[in-house]
C-alpha cells in the first residue's frame, strides 16, 4: 500500500495495525520534517516505511523497485492549491494517474477523497477517464452507498485522516471515490 501525501503517517500507521494484512506500507510525504517524525514513530513497525518524495516527480522510479504487488493507493485530502496558476502543484497530475494505473494490481484499488469539493471532482475526472480500467467500487461491491452523484457516504476504510476528522468537526462534507482496477492496460 502507498498513501500519497501521508503527512504526518498516522493514517497508515493506523490502517497497517489494523488491516491484519501482513504487506508493505510506503507513505510518500513531499515535508521532510514529517517524514522524519513518521519515522520515528514507526521504528518498531518493520513493514510500514515513510520517505520524502515528490510523488508527482517519483513515484514510477519509486514503485518500479518497490518488492510486491501494489494493491492499493490512497491520496486523501491533498493541498488544494486554490489559485489556478498554482493548479499545477497539486500533487495529482495526469503522469501520476497514469503510473498508478499501471503500476497497480488487477484488483487493486484507488482511495481519493477531500473536503474541497473543486479538488475532489478534479482527482475523479482524472480517474474516471480509465472508466474501461478502472470501476467505481460500488460496482465491485454493491453493499458500499453513494449520494446521488456517486461520492461515497462513509469512509470505507474505516479510519479517519486528521483532516477529515477536523474538516467534519467543521461540518464541512468531505468526498470519497474508491477505484478498482478490473482490466490491464499497457501505455
Amino acid at each position: 500500500m502507498v498513501d500519497i501525501g501521508c503527512g504526518s503517517g498516522r493514517f497508515l500507521i493506523w490502517h497497517a495495525k489494523n488491516s491484519g494484512k501482513s504487506q508493505n506500507y510506503l507513505g510518500l510525504e513531499i515535508r521532510q520534517k514529517l517524514v522524519e517524525r513518521a519515522q520515528f514513530w514507526v521504528n518498531e513497525l518493520e513493514l510500514i516505511y515513510f520517505m520524502f518524495a515528490n510523488a508527482t516527480m517519483s513515484f514510477e522510479k519509486i514503485i518500479s523497485s518497490y518488492p510486491g504487488p501494489l494493491s492499493l493507493v490512497s491520496i486523501l485530502c491533498p493541498d488544494p492549491h486554490f489559485k489556478k496558476r498554482h493548479h499545477k502543484r497539486r500533487v495529482l497530475q495526469q503522469p501520476l494517474v497514469d503510473s498508478i494505473i499501471n503500476n497497480l494490481c488487477l484488483g487493486g484499488q484507488v482511495f481519493i477523497q477531500s473536503d474541497v469539493l473543486e479538488v475532489a471532482v478534479d482527482m475523479r475526472e482524472r480517474f474516471d477517464g480509465y472508466s474501461g480500467i478502472l470501476a467505481h467500487v460500488n460496482y465491485v461491491d454493491q453493499d458500499l452507498q453513494c449520494d446521488n452523484e456517486g461520492w461515497l457516504l462513509d469512509n470505507p476504510m474505516g479510519i479517519r485522516t486528521e483532516r477529515e476528522i477536523h474538516a467534519e468537526l467543521e461540518g464541512a462534507t468531505i468526498y470519497r471515490r474508491v477505484y478498482q482496477k478490473v482490466r490491464d492496460a499497457s501505455f
